[in-house]
């Protein structure tokens, strides 16, 4: 009965890790499907499918901000929890790490609210160019919004790559 021997605190800071696990993963995993692999299945079929991968992003935003939560929330839990975090302490290269992890979570977390402003203006964003402008403020959203999901990947990306390496040490 090895569930029996764990303490309360012990229990909810495992508890915690775990969920901030899971809840990382769906984040960066969603982050990474939608625009690695979603985004050139919609760019092949061209503005016939543009709708429907509006939809669908618009859709997965809502469960990635309840992930962003999640990992917050569990995140903050098992810093307070952890032996081995000391906030701006960065005499080993674990802890330098653990920092760097935190700043490109919170660009991760601005990005996604990027994101999220940009696809609410989007819908009443004109289609139509006037007078002398180059681009209609609608091409300029979707511009944005390319530009802001390029930026969640490579950070996503970034993120995965200090976990690794926090692996080691």
């Amino acid at each position: 009965m090895i569930i029996a021997s764990i303490s309360g605190i012990t229990y909810i800071y495992w508890a915690s890790l775990y969920m901030h696990l899971f809840g990382a993963v769906a984040w960066l995993g969603g982050i990474l499907f939608l625009t690695g692999v979603t985004r050139p299945i919609f760019e092949y079929f061209g503005a016939d499918a543009y709708d429907i991968s509006l939809r669908i992003k618009i859709r997965f935003l809502g469960f990635s901000w309840m992930l962003l939560w999640t990992v917050v929330t569990t995140g903050v839990i098992v810093l307070l929890w952890s032996t081995k975090f000391i906030f701006f302490d960065f005499s080993t290269l674990w802890l330098t790490l653990a920092h760097v992890k935190i700043v490109l979570f919170l660009i991760l977390a601005g990005l996604s609210f990027m994101l999220r402003s940009s696809y609410k203006e989007i819908e009443s964003a004109r289609s139509e160019k006037e007078g002398s402008e180059d681009l209609s403020p609608r091409d300029i959203l979707l511009w944005r919004i390319r530009m802001i999901e390029q930026f969640e990947v490579w950070t996503a990306i970034a993120i995965l790559l200090v976990v690794s390496i926090m692996q080691v040490y």
